[in-house]
């Protein structure tokens, strides 16, 4: 019989003192590759240690500052590209009803919705490889339509942008893009075939070209190794975007991935520990996958670093209601009062600049 190793095994093989490492951070240091790797690898009740040290972090560069983002599937399904863990994909059987985009009072509404119900920031997000010239006036009414509602930040996640359309959305009053990464350059192609990496990369640069804010992160739990999580979160701190969203997959019936066995909860919260040391100064925050997976510990989320969370519904799965998780904020005395915690890493490079339905009811209601 093969022995379990104990806690006190796990941790005697970490290399560096944990509390240090935070240390180290907070005083502007980095953790390196090697001490990352080591992190992600910590199993067990270990994982409180490693939980200690990434909340030491968060209190440093955040204080108690959370917030919460809600968004809009604001067209849904019938989509060219064949991500694997997608219920939207046209080559993934999932049984769900396609429609178009929402006209923008229907957009304009689930804003109002969302401003009110908790989140300080709220976006449009559109299936498909990238937006059409045909779609694009639609595109644009949509954002007018959010821009009719003050006091949150607008957003939009539309896939892949270029120049025109970057600055089109930076004038029309959007300030941030989401682009997920979604996970290593090298695992990528097992997820992904019909477009590539480097593209989701040039996409991101065109929006920080433009003025753009961006965020961008990934989906964990969809066969990766501990060196792509190591790929993807120094990936991240390179490109240096305002918020880093951080989600676990759910998985969905008729996707290729849905016999994935889910992450365990301490493990996801280990992943979120790690992800704040990696990147001190961004907005993290737990996203798709959060009630699932997390079950009971969901709270812990800002004990391991998190700082934002999104609230109300998913794009295809449904999220608890917006009350629990503002009740969450305040029974863990919290403090929600902004449209932001965090942002981009001053002290980092400045990223490259890139080459040159009527009726329906709003999913995000709770």
């Amino acid at each position: 019989m093969i022995a379990q190793k104990t806690d006190e095994a796990f941790l005697a093989e970490t290399s560096f003192d944990l509390l240090a490492l935070a240390g180290r951070i907070n005083g502007g240091g980095d953790i390196t590759r090697a001490e990352a790797e080591e992190c992600f690898r910590l199993r067990g009740q270990v994982i409180y240690d490693l939980l200690y040290a990434a909340n030491k972090v968060r209190r440093h560069f955040h204080g108690n500052k959370v917030t919460f983002c809600s968004i809009l599937p604001s067209k849904f399904g019938r989509c060219s590209e064949d991500c694997k863990f997608c219920a939207q994909s046209s080559f993934n059987a999932t049984g769900i009803e396609p429609y178009p985009m929402m006209g923008p009072e229907q957009v304009e509404q689930a804003t109002t919705f969302a401003r009110d119900n908790g989140a300080s920031a709220f976006g449009i997000v559109n299936s498909g490889r990238g937006p059409t010239a045909r779609e694009w006036p639609a595109i644009m009414d949509a954002v007018k339509a959010m821009k009719k509602v003050d006091g949150i930040c607008h957003c939009a996640t539309l896939g892949t942008l270029n120049e025109e359309q970057a600055r089109d959305l930076k004038e029309a009053g959007i300030r941030r893009i989401n682009h997920n990464l979604e996970t290593s350059e090298r695992h990528y192609p097992n997820i992904v075939t019909t477009h590539k990496w480097s593209d989701r990369v040039r996409t991101l640069q065109i929006a920080r070209a433009a003025g753009l804010e961006t965020c961008s992160g990934g989906i964990f739990g969809m066969g990766e190794t501990v060196e792509d999580r190591v790929d993807l979160g120094f990936s991240l701190k390179d490109l240096n975007p305002h918020v880093v969203p951080l989600n676990f997959l759910h998985p969905i019936p008729g996707t290729p991935l849905e016999h994935m066995k889910p992450l365990r909860p301490l493990e996801i919260l280990g992943i979120v520990a790690t992800m704040r040391l990696i990147l001190p100064k961004q907005d993290l925050k737990v996203a798709g996958g959060r009630e699932k997976n997390l079950r009971d510990l969901q709270s812990w989320i800002f004990y391991a670093g998190g700082t934002s969370g999104l609230i109300g519904n998913y794009l295809s799965t449904y999220g608890r209601a917006n009350a629990e998780d503002l009740r969450m904020i305040e029974d863990l005395e919290l403090t929600w009062d902004d449209d932001r915690v965090g942002g981009t890493d001053p002290a980092a490079p400045e990223a490259p600049a890139a080459p040159a339905r009527p009726g329906l009811s709003l999913p995000v209601l709770a």
